[in-house]
């Protein structure tokens, strides 16, 4: 391979052939020997107290040095939390950090595009604190706004970009691009399989694991710190309510991602810019207690260390979300309403003040229920059997008869 490239040159493209081997052949007195190296300590992230927190979970300030602490190599890492809480500043104090150590960052934007300008105010920072040339050359930037572009881009990285010098990597906005590419499924949709083929659940958990399976590469490989930036998500609950988790939490990222890291703002209300970084996983084990936490401030030079008083903070645990009980009627200062009054607050005033009925409504009962049942009902209505009808009947016999009299008169006078 070696005489290949010699004749043809390196391929920029990244179409040179697979190795064989995912880990190249290394003696063990080589092993030993990179185990005092440079380049085999972990990444600082510019503060003390994360420092000790990321090399033990029970740290001694007394055996433990500052400069063996940090983000271990070889290993893929999660930093998540709110908007605003101080993700890109970590990552980028580390890139800092990286670069002054004559390292090469990888910075990979899936989301938003990092400000240049703020990485070289950092820089300048650390390189002044430390005295040290810093080559901006070391500096590599990608964006990949597609997830198939980084897939590539992961799984078959160029030789010139991502190489056995780099230190650092680090994704941002990682979790956006997988669930606007790869959304999460709604309503059962995973398990319903319309026509051949992945669809819903069996989609997302393959290229998660592509991903994963990719990013656990080139921290092997490469020996770098491969740091994801990841946003959060609401997850109801039923016994605590709505609580904050990472936006991505399959299994298949959970059992990839060796550290964990969540930052959040806390004492606000205080009038202190006080950011708040705590382990949730070091070295693939969960952090079971909540003493790995640290504080610190993010100025236009970078992170500081801030000390607060743990005593003066508010308690950590769930909030009592126990419901108030229902009050009785009685309690509730209301009127009762009394349902044997009839009147219901109307007055006679109101009932004078109605205008009168229009002259259509007049003879309306008529229509409606008939000339009978005035006789039916029995009412003062005149009846069949009155007087008075008796004589409309015999005036009514006459006037017929007087008439069938006359037509035979003159009938007769015809004839």
């Amino acid at each position: 391979m070696d005489r290949y490239h010699s004749v043809h040159g390196h391929d920029r493209a990244s179409f040179d052939a697979p190795h064989t081997h995912r880990l190249p052949t290394v003696a063990a007195s080589q092993a030993l020997d990179e185990l005092h190296d440079d380049s085999a300590l972990p990444i600082s992230t510019g503060l003390q107290s994360l420092d000790r927190l990321l090399f033990s979970p029970v740290p001694d300030q007394s055996t433990i040095s500052r400069r063996h602490g940090g983000m271990k190599r070889g290993q893929v890492a999660e930093i998540w939390g709110p908007p605003g809480t101080g993700k890109t500043a970590l990552a980028i104090q580390m890139a800092a950090h990286a670069m002054c150590n004559n390292g090469q960052v990888v910075w990979i934007d899936c989301f938003n595009t990092v400000n240049k300008q703020r990485i070289m105010r950092v820089v300048d920072a650390v390189k002044t604190s430390k005295r040290l040339a810093v080559k901006l050359d070391n500096f590599i930037h990608y964006s990949c706004l597609t997830l198939p572009h980084l897939m590539a881009l992961m799984s078959r990285p160029p030789t010139m970009s991502i190489c056995a010098g780099a230190s650092l990597v680090v994704i941002s906005g990682l979790s956006a691009l997988v669930n606007s590419t790869l959304p999460k499924p709604q309503g059962g949709q995973g398990a319903s399989k319309p026509g051949p083929g992945l669809h819903g659940s069996s989609k997302r958990l393959q290229g998660l694991q592509f991903l994963m399976n990719a990013l656990q590469k080139v921290a092997a490989t490469t020996n770098s710190a491969v740091v994801v930036l990841s946003q959060c998500a609401t997850r109801m609950q039923s016994d605590q309510g709505a609580t904050l988790a990472a936006a991505v939490n399959a299994t298949v990222w959970e059992q990839a991602v060796s550290t964990r890291l969540v930052v959040f703002r806390d004492w606000a209300w205080r009038g202190k810019g006080v950011f708040v970084a705590a382990v949730q996983k070091l070295d693939g084990k969960a952090n079971a207690t909540n003493q790995a936490v640290c504080t610190f401030g993010v100025q236009p030079s970078g992170t500081i260390n801030i000390e607060c008083d743990a005593t003066t903070a508010h308690p950590t645990g769930p909030a009592n979300l126990v419901r108030p009980k229902k009050r009785k009627l009685g309690q509730t200062e209301l009127e009762v309403p009394d349902s044997d009054d009839e009147d219901y607050g109307w007055a006679d005033e109101d009932e004078e003040a109605l205008p009168p009925p229009p002259p259509q409504w007049q003879g309306s009962e008529d229509i409606l229920l008939g000339h009978g049942s005035d006789a039916s009902d029995g009412g003062d209505g005149d009846s069949a059997d009155s007087p008075a009808s008796g004589n409309a009947v015999k005036a009514y016999d006459q006037d017929m008869s007087r008439d069938g009299s006359a037509a035979s008169s003159e009938a007769g006078d015809t004839d």
